[in-house]
């Protein structure tokens, strides 16, 4: 596979999996400690697994969940961020400015800042009362499985989620899944990279727990990293404007879910179906994860949809396109 190196990946997973204690070890010091709700808080895609697991204890909790852009909720506040919230931070570099800011700002405010990033010493790290390392090289499913294990957790330690150590055990065998998928997957993803990527114009759609998984392809990988213009829409406001852009010269890309909101991708779905003729539906369902019990598919299918697009269809994407998935005229390139 073009622009990756298991062996690179399986080290990932390795340290990934030996970052399981710390997630623990913090979830069951704050419930021990005691807290009212629990701030999700980064910017661009560090949000990604943070609306996933937001969106998935909207099914499972009454724990107030805040996801929050960094920025804003520094310049901008939140009432209900007091010294009796957890603060959830994460930055694979550990120097992001805003992240680093708004971990800052919690920390004066008497709040408990869980830091996920890759070395205590980093400058989030420094701001951190807990620190999860995150040491993988490549690999937003990574993030998801560390997210998991400390926010379920809490869940679990609430009574709301009793299969969490199943579910936890299980999820270590998630890197082996993801390793096949990937290899899967790969012929597709170089179709549709050789089919689409002089596409001026793309309608990506999805929604629920997949949602930060569309915002993520869309504005990290092709807006930032390839300079495609795209529109993302959730399926279900898809219906409200976004529809009306669609013909036979459209090209449009449906994510769909394995959750309770499958339903509003299907219909989604049939509509594509019926009045675009450039369309593609990527549907995790369609991939096995062995050794891991079905009921647990609806929270793991965005690490399986970040695996496929995120990994190979990116790679494929820059193939094609001959634009360096690394470089950037503007991001990190001086002050703004």
């Amino acid at each position: 596979m073009i622009r990756f190196s298991e062996e690179e990946y399986r080290t990932g997973a390795r340290l990934t999996i030996e970052a399981r204690a710390a997630a623990v070890e913090a979830a069951d010091r704050i419930d021990r400690e005691g807290y009212d709700n629990l701030f999700l808080t980064a910017v661009g895609g560090s949000t990604v697994p943070m609306m996933a697991v937001a969106a998935i204890g909207k099914e499972m909790t009454t724990l107030p969940i805040f996801v929050e852009q960094a920025a804003e909720l520094r310049v901008r506040g939140n009432k209900n961020l007091t010294e009796r919230s957890v603060v959830v931070t994460l930055s694979k570099t550990g120097d992001t400015r805003e992240t680093v800011e708004i971990a800052k700002t919690c920390r004066q405010k008497g709040c408990r800042v869980v830091a996920i990033t890759k070395t205590p010493d980093s400058p989030l790290g420094k701001n951190g009362t807990f620190f999860i390392p995150m040491r993988h090289e490549n690999g937003v499913e990574y993030e998801y499985m560390l997210m998991y294990w400390f926010v379920l957790r809490l869940l679990y330690l609430r009574g709301e989620f009793e299969d969490y150590p199943r579910f936890a055990d299980e999820m270590e065998r998630l890197p082996e899944n993801l390793l096949r998928i990937k290899g899967e997957f790969d012929p597709k993803a170089e179709e549709i990279a050789a089919a689409y990527f002089k596409e001026p114009y793309m309608i990506w759609v999805g929604g629920s727990e997949m949602w930060g998984e569309v915002y993520m392809f869309t504005m990290c990988i092709l807006e930032e990293m390839q300079w495609i213009r795209t529109k993302a829409v959730s399926s279900s406001e898809f219906f409200h404007g976004t529809l009306e852009l669609v013909d036979e010269n459209t090209a449009v890309f449906l994510i769909k879910g394995e959750g309770a909101c499958r339903q509003l991708d299907e219909r989604a779905e049939r509509f594509i179906r019926q009045y675009g003729k450039k369309y593609v539906i990527f549907d995790p369902r369609e991939y096995e994860l062995k050794g891991i019990d079905e009921k647990f598919r609806w929270i793991l299918a965005p690490a399986v949809i970040s695996t496929m697009l995120v990994d190979r269809l990116a790679a494929h994407m820059e193939s094609c396109t001959k634009h360096d998935l690394d470089y950037r005229r503007y991001y990190r390139q001086f002050d703004y």
